[in-house]
């Protein structure tokens, strides 16, 4: 059996390992540490479940939007602790009093290191773990064989995650279920788990004082600035994205997976019942919306692509916890472009996996530092300035 023929067809979503009736894939970590599966032939006994189930190669989605819309939660508290209009914990929130499970990425500390890892969650107090954005592909392991479970068993189960993972889950389940609900998130590209770690012990020395990383942190607006939280519980530090290695490198899709920079799930045709995101721009879209104070930016706004019947029921039902307003696909796509095609590979990229394979993370920062020095400048300058202005200059810059 071949699992695929290069890189680029391999999104990583664990289908293949967790079909498969003999446990013979694998999971082997490239030089540069992006995680791939491998097949022990002494255990593959050709059955060809692994490919079926494959649906970055062989499964094409047919959903279209059939309605768009700008989102918050009426709760103030979901919404502060959310990474943009905190829909996903509205919508989770209304699952989880239905004792139904959910399952999204949570950040985890793990032998010395950062790991996200999907997880499944029932009870409410639970759902912080869950919430924000994690710039990771999150590891799956068996999380599709206990959503199989418990749908098999009747009970609901809504499943959040990068398209490729939904379209993963779907995939392997190889069929559909009634009580089985999906949210797909408009997504960049993924960089690796080892590349994260090892930019937090270069920077930060590892996790000896260090108690959590929030990848989003919205305590001086919404915007990209991460967040370090010390042991002590009182020391916090602040991360600027244009002043970060990590971030900058990521958002100018330098460090993703091969795969990231031909997805076919960055379209209008996507795998999740609804799609969400940040909505970058509405300011400039819906200038109606923030002057009459419906949504107000410095707390954040979603973006909700309904791609299914199942979809637009599930917003009815939660009608009381949010306040929508209709937008329109191009409106969103104006500042996500990944829902019209993939990023494209930035012009450094081969540099710096040849740079991190060779001479770790070092090398990294010291390119960063060399290439990024007028942006290092400008960010930090940025980073100074009160919300408003620097909302007021993002706009005139856009």
């Amino acid at each position: 059996m071949i699992l695929f023929k290069d890189k680029t067809q391999c999104c990583n979503c664990n289908g293949c390992t967790q079909i498969c009736p003999k446990d013979a894939i694998y999971k082997i970590a490239d030089e540069a540490g992006f995680v791939y599966p491998a097949i022990d032939p002494n255990k593959c006994i050709d059955c060809g479940l692994c490919q079926k189930v494959c649906a970055y190669q062989n499964i094409e989605e047919t959903n279209s939007p059939s309605a768009v819309y700008a989102g918050v939660a009426v709760d103030k508290n979901t919404l502060k602790k959310s990474a943009s209009g905190g829909i996903f914990a509205a919508v989770a929130t209304h699952f989880l009093k239905q004792g139904a499970t959910v399952y999204g990425a949570a950040i985890l500390r793990e032998d010395n290191k950062f790991i996200v890892r999907h997880i499944g969650i029932d009870k409410i107090e639970d759902l912080p773990r869950l919430q924000g954005s994690k710039y990771l592909l999150s590891e799956i392991n068996d999380c599709f064989i206990e959503v199989r479970k418990k749908l098999n068993n009747g009970e609901t189960v809504l499943f959040s995650g990068t398209p490729c993972q939904c379209a993963g889950l779907k995939g392997f389940l190889r069929k559909e279920y009634p009580n089985l609900y999906l949210i797909d998130l408009i997504c960049h590209g993924v960089p690796n788990q080892e590349f994260f770690n090892s930019f937090i012990d270069y920077n930060y020395s590892g996790l000896k004082e260090i108690s959590n990383f929030i990848f989003r942190d919205k305590t001086k607006g919404w915007e990209l600035t991460g967040r370090i939280d010390y042991e002590d519980g009182k020391k916090h530090k602040y991360i600027p994205a244009g002043t970060s290695s990590y971030y900058a490198l990521f958002l100018d899709a330098q460090i993703y997976r091969e795969n990231c920079y031909f997805c076919k799930y960055a379209s209008k045709h996507r795998p999740g019942d609804l799609t969400i995101g940040d909505y970058w721009g509405i300011q400039k879209q819906h200038p109606e919306l923030i002057s009459s104070g419906q949504f107000t930016p410095k707390e954040g706004v979603s973006c909700i692509v309904v791609n299914t019947e199942k979809g637009s029921h599930l917003l009815d039902d939660i009608n009381e916890s949010v306040s929508l307003a209709p937008s329109s696909y191009e409106k969103v796509a104006a500042r996500n472009a990944q829902l019209l095609h993939p990023m494209r590979e930035g012009r450094y990229r081969k540099k710096i996996i040849e740079l991190y394979c060779h001479n770790g993370y070092h090398a990294i920062d010291c390119f960063y530092r060399k290439k990024y020095r007028v942006q290092r400048i400008v960010h930090a300058i940025m980073s100074l300035l009160p919300y408003q202005l620097k909302n007021l200059l993002r706009s005139l810059k856009h």
